[in-house]
């Protein structure tokens, strides 16, 4: 029995476990965090093997992957101003991560699960790249808000609230509109032009966030530093609480 897809997309995250040696600032410029997070979110550093906890304020690096346990989500917040929103039961990777004055590249690949992604739409005068890889299909981003899953047999379902999306699989290539859903596995690409029930669910799940999303974008956009500052702060009060805990125990 296949299971019903519904959102989902790829993304990133950061080291493991603060210390008070390793909660120091580090260096700034850093692309995205992880904002929100509840329940078991682990981290695979680039280049590395061990999974280790990854709470919220964590910074995001390229080749970072990130997945969430079983009644577990995080939110993922990038400096540009992309939002994702991993479910349960999912797994990513930030495999490209390239943010200039001019240029945003942006790629990721989803293995399974279920995700909300709302990429930020750019002006013309930046070259802009997004998109993310499921193992059935990419998905080309353009300005969008969409619900993308994974089933744990690899087929895809993409619903599309704004923006466009162009979804390529096996069986070629199909343009989402507003309002669409497509479904790509082995040699199958199928698309709707109403969403399903599962996915109008998704959609209002992300209108009742959108509000939350442009404010924080308000936020990056007054403040370069908004990230850094965030992930600094995150890494002092595990740092300080760590301390805290050490002279009680001394005190024992």
């Amino acid at each position: 029995m296949k299971i019903p897809f519904i959102l989902l997309a790829a993304l990133f995250a950061a080291a493991g476990p603060a210390t008070a040696q390793d909660a120091k600032p580090e260096t700034k410029g850093r692309l995205g965090c992880i904002y929100a997070a509840a329940g078991k979110v682990e981290l695979r550093q680039a280049g590395k093997t061990d999974w280790l906890l990854s709470p919220k304020g964590r910074a995001i690096a390229q080749g970072d992957a990130i997945r969430t346990a079983g009644g577990a989500w995080c939110e993922i917040l990038l400096k540009e101003g992309s939002f994702i929103k991993l479910e349960e039961n999912s797994e990513m990777t930030a495999e490209t991560l390239v943010a200039a004055a001019e240029r945003r590249e942006f790629s990721f690949s989803f293995l399974k699960g279920k995700a909300l992604w709302m990429a930020m739409k750019l002006g013309n005068k930046i070259n802009s790249a997004f998109s993310v890889r499921t193992p059935s299909a990419v998905c080309a981003v353009r300005g969008t808000a969409f619900s993308l899953l994974v089933s744990t047999s690899g087929e895809t379902a993409v619903g599309l609230f704004e923006g466009a999306v162009a979804l390529t699989g096996d069986a070629g290539e199909k343009t989402l509109l507003p309002g669409q859903e497509a479904a790509a596995g082995i040699g199958k690409l199928e698309t709707k032009d109403r969403l399903s029930g599962l996915m109008l669910a998704e959609e209002r799940r992300y209108r009742r966030i959108k509000k939350r999303v442009e404010d924080l974008r308000a936020r990056l956009a007054a403040r370069e530093d908004f990230i850094d500052d965030f992930v600094n702060r995150r890494q002092k009060a595990v740092a300080d609480l760590e301390k805290r805990q050490q002279e009680k125990l001394k005190k024992r």
